[in-house]
């Protein structure tokens, strides 16, 4: 059976094992919220982001959230390097987003966008995606980010 722990559990070992030897890092998490709080509000509060009235949510299509994904787990430094093996890569890619899909019941995917409009939010990291899942019963935020 899907859970969000095991999801979590996904996300934190690419996230671990793409973690370069330098003085950043990577973080990889999804987090469920409730149908009846806005998406842009959520992040607000979720990073305790400041005053940020340029956060939006624009849709996307699966193939290019399976390209985010695909960019987070196997385009970084370590992981180019690890497993050049990109049948193998596009393969664990789709496992995780049909088994993303199967547990959020997805309805729609968006991606926040203007998250760093005129300054810079230091909570988002220093390279980041961020995305929102509509879900049958739950909204999600699952987010990757390098952190300084």
């Amino acid at each position: 059976m899907i859970t969000l722990d095991f999801l979590k559990e996904i996300l934190s070992s690419q996230a671990l094992r793409n973690n370069p030897s330098a003085n950043y890092f990577y973080e990889f998490d999804i987090v469920a919220f409730d149908h009846s709080i806005d998406a842009p509000d959520f992040m607000r509060n979720h990073f305790a982001l400041k005053d940020n009235k340029e956060l939006t949510v624009q849709p996307i299509t699966e193939s290019e959230f399976t390209k985010t994904i695909h960019k987070w787990f196997f385009g970084r430094e370590r992981s180019k390097n690890i497993n050049p093996d990109s049948a193998e890569n596009l393969e664990t890619v789709e496992s995780f987003y049909l088994s993303l899909k199967s547990f959020t019941k997805e309805k729609q995917i968006f991606h926040f966008q203007n998250v760093n409009m005129g300054r810079h939010e230091y909570q988002l990291g220093i390279d980041y995606d961020y995305l929102y899942i509509e879900g049958k019963e739950n909204n999600f935020l699952i987010y990757f980010n390098a952190q300084g």
